[in-house]
């Protein structure tokens, strides 16, 4: 009967050492799927000099693929009880895989802080924030000056962005591009806005994150790095956004074992009908987001000049921040970002309809054909809408049909 082995925990697995046995069987990648199964890839480390085998892929959960894998081993290494030892590492294993955490008692008299802002009001620390937009609104640059918010750390910005009062080493993990592009354009940006050089801490990943976590892990260690910038989501996830929610699990899974801040760049869904955008691919990406914002470029006659927008969707943790405007400006070999008020006529397809009309009634009273033409619905949708804010003491009707602002509502 074999020694009891020491279990040490990894990010994504366990390594099993049998130290009088001189045997080490290391488990990687392991995951539990909805159908039951337990998988993942095995390591064998063998005898004093510690002769190390190929990884081969394992379900912890076949009594079949035990059997063979047992075979195959008492075949090839006749020195060791491998039913023995491969029994017990499944059976831990399917244990392991699916306990889970234990129960925390947490009392409500503890002296506890609000979530902590790194950057206010874009990014809640130790949390995912998710900006998305169609593509070219700009969303590589903003994270790039976000990266340059925390590395300065900017806190005298001209953008209305809260930045820490102390440096916080940022990592870019970038599925999209390689990194002499995000170093010309962070080297165009710090140029363009005067701040001197900085160093980019940059990664080209190929893998899904779930897939890549131990060595992102170790890298973000030894650089002692607090938040990192996901670009983009759709390849960090892998697999068929659209309809694979496991996926979305496995991501948000190993997002949450890197223990860090995340900003994570998304792509809008493909519905163009829709006046409200959302995040392209499974709904999970939206539900275990704790962070939404929205990036939307305005039309723009001058081809050096963008004119951008964040609008944040959604919190579980904060109200609503009023939209955030920006312009881009192209220069050559620099680029320029400066502070904008959001002005809502440029953006109106991607506004909600009572922020619209509030933004309309700002001007005066009018009447609800007017308010109708600038909302581009019909004169009974208009009077619905009315009605509805009049309820919530945002409008009021003055008679001879004009409607106008009760509040200072925005």
């Amino acid at each position: 009967m074999i020694e009891a082995p020491k279990v040490k925990e990894l990010l994504t697995g366990y390594v099993f050492e049998w130290e009088k046995d001189k045997l080490e069987i290391v488990v990687k990648r392991l995951r539990s799927h909805q159908d039951g199964r337990v998988t993942g890839d095995i390591t064998l480390i063998l005898g004093k000099a510690k002769q190390e085998e190929p990884s081969f892929s394992f379900n912890f959960s076949s009594s079949q693929t035990r059997k063979q894998l047992v075979n195959s081993l008492n075949e090839k290494f006749a020195d060791w009880v491998w039913l023995e030892y491969i029994d017990e590492l499944c059976r831990q294993i399917q244990h392991l895989a699916l306990a889970g955490e234990p129960v925390k008692e947490l009392w409500t008299s503890e002296d506890m802080l609000p979530p902590e802002y790194l950057l206010e009001p874009i990014l809640t620390k130790d949390l995912p924030t998710i900006i998305f937009g169609e593509k070219g609104v700009t969303k590589s640059n903003l994270s790039l000056i976000c990266y340059i918010l925390l590395t300065l750390p900017w806190s005298d910005n001209p953008l209305g962005i809260t930045a820490p009062e102390r440096s916080i080493k940022t990592v870019v993990l970038d599925w999209e591009l390689p990194g002499t592009v995000a170093q010309w354009n962070l080297k165009k940006l710090v140029e363009g806005m005067e701040l001197g050089a900085i160093p980019l801490y940059h990664r080209h990943c190929s893998m899904p994150l779930a897939d890549d976590i131990e060595k992102i892990q170790q890298y973000l260690e030894e650089l002692q790095a607090e938040v990192i910038i996901i670009d983009s989501l759709g390849r960090a996830a892998g697999g068929d956004l659209s309809k694979d929610t496991e996926n979305a699990n496995r991501f948000f899974i190993a997002l949450d074992k890197l223990k860090t801040t995340s900003l994570i760049l998304a792509q809008t869904s493909k519905d163009k009908e829709s006046k409200t955008k959302s995040i392209y691919g499974s709904v999970f990406f939206t539900y275990y987001a704790r962070s939404i914002f929205e990036l939307c470029k305005s039309e723009s006659i001058d081809e050096n000049e963008v004119n951008v927008a964040l609008f944040h969707r959604y919190s579980n943790l904060s109200k609503l921040y009023k939209p955030i405007g920006f312009q881009f400006y192209f220069n050559g070999n620099k680029t320029r970002i400066t502070s904008q008020p959001v002005t809502y006529g440029e953006f109106l397809d991607k506004v909600s309809y009572t922020r619209t009309l509030l933004e309309f009634l700002k001007d005066g009273a009018k009447s609800v054909s007017a308010i109708g033409a600038e909302l581009e619905l019909s004169d009974r949708r208009t009077r619905t809408l009315l009605s509805q804010q009049k309820a919530k003491h945002r409008v009021i009707n003055l008679g001879s049909g004009l409607w106008g602002l009760l509040t200072n509502e925005e």
